[in-house]
């Protein structure tokens, strides 16, 4: 079974899988889809972040991919996951860090089509010389990536911490409120 194609029409039997897959194979592939997941999310604005670099902006491209890369494995594997696990604990779950860190991880997969999507216009924008096409970036595209990851997360936190779907989107709104009410006190 391949749980990279298996998290889009089945994540359940995904994370069946994983549970019983070897716990290295399991960490060394959260760290690559934390960095993996993370740059396809801010891919699109890679070209607003370029901007500072004036005529290099390939550099500020690159140097863009490797922090957001190394960012990423700090936000999706460790903090987002801590998020998760905790308030998991205080709904009586039972899933472990790893276990959350996967989930999290597997989960946010859906973000990766902004990276088969900017390497699929590369060749069209280097016909059409607008470079512009590689940073695709659509409302409805987001809204339906952020659905299926949404999707993903509730089956793996409800899997892994032994617990109805009710509880588990439980555990995704108490921290997305949370940030909510930091984000409306701060503005």
């Amino acid at each position: 079974m391949k749980p990279l194609l298996s998290i889009w029409t089945s994540p359940v039997k995904a994370f069946e899988f994983l549970s019983k897959r070897d716990d290295s194979i399991n960490r060394t592939m959260v760290n690559i889809l934390s960095a993996m997941i993370t740059i396809g999310a801010v891919f699109p604005q890679l070209k607003d972040l370029s901007e500072p670099f004036g005529n290099n902006k390939i550099v500020g491209i690159l140097i863009g991919i490797i922090l957001s890369g190394l960012i990423g494995i700090i936000i999706v594997r460790f903090l987002l996951a801590l998020i998760y696990w905790v308030i998991g604990r205080i709904l009586k779950g039972e899933a472990s860090k790893k276990q959350i860190q996967l989930v999290v991880a597997y989960s946010l997969i859906p973000y990766l089509i902004y990276l088969v999507i900017g390497l699929i216009l590369i060749i069209p924008a280097l016909i059409t010389k607008n470079l512009d096409l590689v940073f695709y970036h659509h409302p409805v595209t987001y809204f339906v990536v952020w659905i299926l990851s949404a999707r993903n997360l509730i089956y793996g936190l409800s899997y892994f911490n032994k617990y109805s779907y009710g509880y588990a989107l439980l555990n995704i709104l108490i921290p997305a409120g949370i940030f909510e009410l930091i984000k409306l006190v701060i503005n």
